[in-house]
This record gives structure tokens, C-alpha cells and sequence, in this order.
């Protein structure tokens, strides 16, 4: 179910032991079946004279194809180019004078998911793989199967049975399969990997499963910088984590071209209670599980048990200095009505983190600090209204 790729364009690096092989079974570090230790690695000496960041952003992500693994973008629906905005207002009652957004909110589908998947479609075209499978609590559906819709692949859904129902109508919408399955989002996880024997027709491209995904995410750096410049600090809220280790990779990979001479620093955020990546920091260990279940309104997202992406994500905070916040439900909510106060901005839940975390934030009035706003709240308005009207 997991096949490899092999092309001479990339290379697996284990960032554990540093070594590098032709597939992704090349060392001893994955023992555990359901974390990654593994990234994509390319001749950076010979892209140098290749890709020019400096040119202006297009509507897809074709200009940045030197330093991905696809060999073209075929299947578009215009993910990528999401506006940096300043929040002036916002940042003036944090005292943050350069307080950023990266508003991913404006991709096709709504959620940073679409670079994500942008990448991992186009790869099953190219490497013929025309069944997919992939585990998600509902944007990385909903977006797979968009994007499967137009490519003509067969897409099947692993979904929580709590997944809401304006995501389940949009699967259908997209001609996607799905399986509504009991328990929490690792439970899913853990069980398409345990059964892929049943589905080895499948190309499983689910976040911490999939290594390739991270490098849809890695161009929100190339666009950030682009847009700014390299800031001092970048928020990402942190489920699986392939998020927060994709932008740090994407600025590691900036400054492996000479472009850039230092790596902005990194701040996770999760849910306390709920914080693997944090609970595994506490105890030295690359990776942890949270045994309660997690209840939040954030939950599905940044609420987790396990963080699959958490050696990856320990590796870019411990990079860059960096830490993982935890809050709670009372942080994204006070965040949430600054946000729509101070900005007009609405987001899902779990984009709410970032905004959540600022009051927690050690820095300078100076700083620029860049929050990630992954996903838009327009299929998840009833959860938002219940927010706005709840005792938190």
C-alpha cells in the first residue's frame, strides 16, 4: 500500500540517522509502522540555476517544480498563491507591531490541504497509481477527493463517524467513497495501516503516512519569503505535524540554495491534555501517546492522541529553537472573537491556534511573527456558532 517512488530527482533522508537511500527502505529507524523519520532530498547545487524566487508568484505551483518531486502539475484547481495579510489591529493589542497571516483559507477547497494534495495527485498520475486511500477527520478528504474527481482516480475516505455532515455531502459531491469508522481519528490511522493487505491496490496519501505531502506544504515558506522576507517567529497549529515540519523544511531548503542565511524559529501549537508533541519533548522521546481521548472544540485537528509527524516536528523545533504552546478551549474561543473584533476574520477551529498562542509568545514588540490560518469556516459554520454562543 505504501509503494515507493524511485526517480533520480530525490532521494530519502532519515533525519534520525542522516542516512540517505534510492527508496524508503534504507535503515532501521521506523520501527514503530505509524511514524515517519523520513523526508525528500534533492541536488540542491544543481537547482540553484533553476528556480528564481524572486519572480512573482503564479496561481499553481509550477513555478517552484524544480524543487518538488512531480514532474509537471497536469491536474490544477489553483492551490498555492494565498495572501500574506498584515493585521495592524490585532497586532496592536498583542503588541506585536508585525503580526502576519498566511491566509491558506483562500485554497480551492478552503484548507492548506490543496498543496498538500496537488503534489500526491499528480504523482499517481505520473506513477500510475489510480486507486487512493487516505484517513482524515474531513478537509484532507474533501480536498483528495476534488482533486481526484478531475484526475479520474478512485478516492476512498477513512472518516470518523462524527465527521459533519456539509463534509460527507461534499465527498459524495466529488464522487469519493467513504467509510464512516468508530473511534478517534488514530484509531483510523492506525487501522488502514493494519489492514493494508486488504487495500494494497490503494496508494495510501494520508498526512504522516505519505512522505510526499509535506512537500506541497513546504511552499508556503517559498511563498512567504517571497512575500516578506524570512520572519523571526512562524505559529502552526499541530495535528499530525506535517504542516509545521513542511515550512520549516521549505526555509531548510532555502538556505541549502544560498538564498537565505538563517531559518525563522518555530512554535507548535495543541490542546492541552491533548499534546503529544509536547508530551513527548517533556519526556526526551520522539514520539508520545496521550491515552485520554481528546474533547475540545478543536478536536479532529490540533486535539490529538498521537502526532504521527512528531519525530519530524521535534526535529524542526529543536532546529530552530522553537516550542510547542499548549491552550485551551477558553484560549480559542477569546481568540476566535478577536479575531472577528479586530479583523472580520473567520476561521475553523483548529485555525484558530495560532491566534490562540500570541498572548503566550515571548517576543519583542519588533518581531514579525507569521500565523498559519489553515482552513476557512465555511464547512464548519455551525461549529462556529455553537462557539460563539458557548459558556467557554
Amino acid at each position: 500500500m505504501t509503494k515507493n517512488i524511485k526517480t533520480k530527482k530525490f532521494k530519502y533522508k532519515c533525519i534520525k540517522c542522516n542516512q540517505i537511500g534510492e527508496t524508503a527502505q534504507f535503515c532501521q529507524c521506523e520501527k514503530n509502522p505509524y511514524y515517519s523519520y523520513q523526508t525528500i532530498i534533492y541536488n540542491y547545487q544543481s537547482i540553484k540555476e533553476r528556480i528564481d524566487f524572486k519572480s512573482g508568484l503564479i496561481h499553481n505551483l509550477d513555478k517552484y517544480l524544480p524543487i518538488l518531486p512531480n514532474n509537471s502539475f497536469a491536474i490544477t484547481l489553483g492551490e498555492g498563491n494565498t495572501p500574506l495579510l498584515k493585521f495592524n489591529r490585532l497586532g496592536k493589542f498583542y503588541n506585536i507591531k508585525g503580526l502576519y497571516v498566511k491566509n491558506e483559507m483562500t485554497n480551492p477547497t478552503g484548507c492548506f490541504k490543496d498543496r498538500e494534495t496537488s503534489i500526491v495527485i499528480n504523482l499517481a498520475k505520473e506513477n500510475h497509481k489510480d486507486k487512493l486511500a487516505i484517513v482524515s477527520s474531513g478537509n484532507a478528504a474533501v480536498s483528495a477527493a476534488a482533486y481526484s474527481n478531475i484526475a479520474n482516480l478512485e478516492c476512498r475516505c477513512f472518516i470518523p463517524k462524527d465527521t459533519s455532515i456539509g463534509k460527507k455531502r461534499l465527498l459524495k459531491i466529488f464522487g469519493a467513497k467513504f467509510r464512516t469508522i468508530k473511534g478517534e481519528y488514530e484509531d483510523i490511522f492506525h487501522y488502514l495501516i493494519d489492514h493494508k493487505n486488504e487495500f494494497s491496490d490503494y496508494w495510501n496519501i494520508t498526512s504522516g503516512a505519505n512522505i510526499f505531502k509535506e512537500e506541497g506544504n513546504k511552499t508556503i515558506s517559498f511563498e512567504i519569503f517571497e512575500q516578506l522576507g524570512v520572519p523571526d517567529t512562524i505559529v502552526v497549529p499541530v495535528g499530525n505535524g506535517g504542516l509545521l515540519f513542511g515550512v520549516y523544511k521549505g526555509f531548510w531548503e532555502l538556505k541549502q540554495l544560498g538564498v537565505i542565511n538563517h531559518i525563522p524559529k518555530f512554535i507548535g501549537v495543541q490542546i492541552i491534555g491533548n499534546s503529544p508533541v509536547a508530551e513527548a519533548i517533556r519526556q526526551g522521546q520522539d514520539l508520545a501517546e496521550i491515552k485520554n481521548d481528546p474533547k475540545s472544540i478543536a478536536e479532529g485537528g490540533i486535539a490529538a492522541k498521537e502526532s504521527f509527524c512528531s519525530p519530524l516536528v521535534i526535529h524542526a523545533l529543536r532546529q530552530t529553537g522553537g516550542s510547542i504552546i499548549e491552550i485551551t478551549d477558553k484560549d480559542l474561543v477569546v481568540a476566535l472573537k478577536n479575531l472577528i473584533k479586530y479583523e472580520s476574520f473567520l476561521t475553523e477551529p483548529t485555525s484558530l491556534a495560532p491566534f490562540a498562542a500570541l498572548s503566550k509568545i515571548k517576543c519583542s514588540t519588533n518581531e514579525n511573527i507569521v500565523c498559519v490560518a489553515t482552513g476557512n469556516a465555511f464547512k464548519n459554520l455551525q461549529e462556529v456558532f455553537d462557539i460563539l454562543n458557548s459558556n467557554h
